[in-house]
């Protein structure tokens, strides 16, 4: 397969692994968590788990200070790429088999599908194929999306910089919107009321700033000003986020904890660091 990225430097695909194999491999995590513990669906629980363990070793091979040079170390798209691929496939099997309900998990298949978008941009970015815009789920149809690394945004000219944030603002904006659907879906009823609306509040906000991200990219033009308000909403979710982390650990929250992992909690916030750093290297 042909490496996309062969002339990124390695510290550009690194710093993409650093933060997103181990999300990959929460992704399994939450799978494995959420079906349903029959005998009959036994054989996919221990796929789902073989699958996060091996991600977890690569990963630590690759970033373990006490890990000897080697092939691993100095080309880890060699060993990683076909390993994501796997990962992929995985997931469309699991969005596939919840979604004609073959599969019985208490995972939503639009989450499912979710986690697959995550990891076919991470692919595209790491030198394995290109998804389009409709792939990812963002406006453009079959368009193949840029996606660089973001050490490399800064990098890119004209154009070609100003569509590749665009569509990381279109898609991150998706991401959150349905992050922030998930949030408001597992705040327990009545008693946790005042997080499900702030949430869904927060799912309007990524859905109108997809819209403008998209507006923005007909103009030509306004794309500072949509990386600002960008920035300050991503803030603002993240005291939200953090709130309900930190209350959930504790059992400091009404009812003490909500209906997800405190580990989902910190994975969405994670993935909003992600997010802001890019903004901000791309601005830069």
């Amino acid at each position: 397969m042909q490496n996309e990225c062969i002339n990124v430097p390695i510290n550009a695909i690194l710093d993409e692994m650093s933060v997103w194999l181990p999300i990959l491999a929460e992704h399994l995590k939450f799978h494995r968590g959420g079906i349903d513990p029959s005998i009959k669906q036994d054989c996919i629980f221990q796929n789902l788990d073989f699958s996060a363990r091996q991600i977890d070793y690569l990963t630590n091979m690759i970033f373990s200070p006490s890990t000897a040079p080697s092939d691993m170390n100095r080309n880890p798209v060699k060993t990683i790429l076909p390993q994501v691929l796997a990962v992929s496939d995985i997931k469309k099997f699991m969005y596939q088999g919840i979604k004609s309900c073959e599969i019985l998990s208490i995972i939503p298949s639009e989450l499912a599908d979710h986690m697959r978008r995550e990891t076919d941009r991470f692919i595209g970015i790491i030198g394995g194929p290109k998804s389009t815009r409709k792939d990812l789920g963002i406006p453009g149809g079959d368009k193949k999306v840029i996606g660089a690394p973001r050490l490399m945004l800064a990098s890119l000219t004209g154009k070609e910089k100003f569509t590749a944030v665009v569509e990381e603002i279109m898609f991150f904006s998706h991401i959150n919107e349905e992050h922030s659907h998930h949030i408001a879906m597992t705040s327990k009823p009545e008693i946790q009321e005042k997080y499900a609306r702030k949430a869904k509040e927060f799912e309007k906000l990524f859905k109108e700033n997809l819209q403008r991200a998209k507006s923005v990219e007909d103009r030509g033009k306004g794309l500072g000003r949509l990386i600002e308000d960008t920035i300050k909403l991503m803030k603002e979710f993240k005291r939200f986020g953090l709130m309900l982390l930190k209350g959930a650990e504790s059992c400091a929250l009404p009812e003490e904890q909500t209906n997800a992992w405190p580990l989902m909690d910190d994975h969405i916030l994670r993935e909003g660091d992600y997010f802001v750093e890019l903004l901000e290297i791309a601005t830069k």
